[in-house]
């Protein structure tokens, strides 16, 4: 049930899922963040349920979305169920006037066909690394020609998948859109987000080492000439680096909890500097863990989510960056089935 009249000093959130994300990273979050609470939550499994009343104890909570919708009293919704889900739960949230926070993807490839343009959709995307300074300052080097142009993106992305797993494994299912749309969902926005460009055609090859279409490469390529590739793989260990090369120097980052490094075209400069300044870095993330990629991009994510719903200016990423991002997705899909033939929305 959406409410009317003037926005209350306390934002009253609805949630549905209740996985490790908002157990681990949403709760905290908000709990860091002035002004908002979660008062409802929706989730099918009993066991998600039993933990929302323990950990929320004056929260309702109910075993579907619709009974949430219509029953709570609730000024938003963040959407972090199932993949699969994401388009029924805040395609209903959006007619019953509620503002909504989507966790990647909007849709998955096979609903794109079902995806209608909302009447003035109040709706926001979770792609979190627009929202890490570190990333935030390469994208500015690019877009302000300090790397030099064209630039060459190099992404990598590798997730321990069963840490991430411990609460329903929908990661490993195909039916949940796969290794494409969990990762690489995230590296074509960060490409297009930082080149800031809308490429000319993406290439994906999967393989399957542990499980099937574990490991993902994609190409995009844009019309200035510049190019992105991004590695994406399901493993035992979680890793990201992230390099863009121009011309003129280099943007390098090792560990988005490091320092980023810039270098001029030439000898590099000695890698105890280097190793300094990222040890430095790091252990001060890893002192304050509240300050490290995962929590600190999420939480500046709900906190703009929650400005955007307070002022009712625009959400960003919004409706149309969604949109956008599925059907690249959906492209790259297609020449992964084709066995990597380029491909276009």
């Amino acid at each position: 049930m959406t409410t009317t009249g003037l926005i209350p000093a306390e934002l009253r959130l609805g949630v549905v899922g209740f996985g490790r994300l908002v157990r681990d990273y949403y709760l905290p979050a908000l709990h860091m963040l002035a002004g908002a609470r979660v008062v409802a939550v929706a989730d099918p499994l009993p066991e998600s349920r039993r933990a929302a009343t323990e950990r929320l104890h004056d929260a309702e909570v109910y075993p579907g979305h619709r009974a949430m919708l219509e029953h709570a009293e609730i000024d938003g919704v963040l959407v972090a169920s199932p993949p699969s889900t994401h388009l029924e739960v805040w395609s209903e949230a959006t007619a019953a006037g509620l503002p909504t926070f989507v966790e990647k993807p909007l849709v998955l490839s096979g609903q794109i066909e079902r995806l209608a343009r909302p009447h003035e959709p109040r709706l926001m995307i979770d792609f979190n690394r627009r929202f890490w300074p570190t990333y935030a300052r390469v994208r500015d080097l690019v877009r302000r020609g300090a790397l030099g142009t064209p630039v060459h993106l190099e992404f990598a992305l590798h997730l321990d998948v069963l840490r991430w797993s411990g609460v329903t494994r929908h990661r490993l299912d195909a039916d949940e859109g796969g290794l494409l749309h969990d990762l690489g969902c995230h590296a074509i926005d960060l490409a297009l987000d930082v080149i800031a460009e809308e490429p000319d055609r993406i290439i994906a090859l999967t393989s399957s080492k542990r499980w099937t279409h574990d490991q993902l490469q994609l190409r995009l390529d844009f019309p200035s000439g510049s190019s992105a590739t991004c590695d994406l793989r399901y493993g035992d260990r979680t890793r990201e680096w992230l390099v863009v090369r121009g011309p003129e120097n280099t943007a390098r980052l090792a560990d988005p909890n490091k320092a980023l490094h810039v270098e001029a075209k030439g000898p590099r400069r000695s890698p105890l500097v280097a190793w300094s300044l990222d040890a430095v870095t790091l252990g001060y993330r890893a002192f304050r863990w509240s300050q490290s990629l995962g929590r600190a991009s999420i939480r500046s994510a709900l906190a703009a989510f929650i400005h955007s719903l307070r002022t009712g200016s625009p959400f960003a990423p919004g409706f149309e960056d969604g949109v956008r991002n599925a059907r690249w997705v959906a492209a790259a899909a297609r020449s992964a089935a084709s066995g990597g033939i380029a491909q276009r929305p």
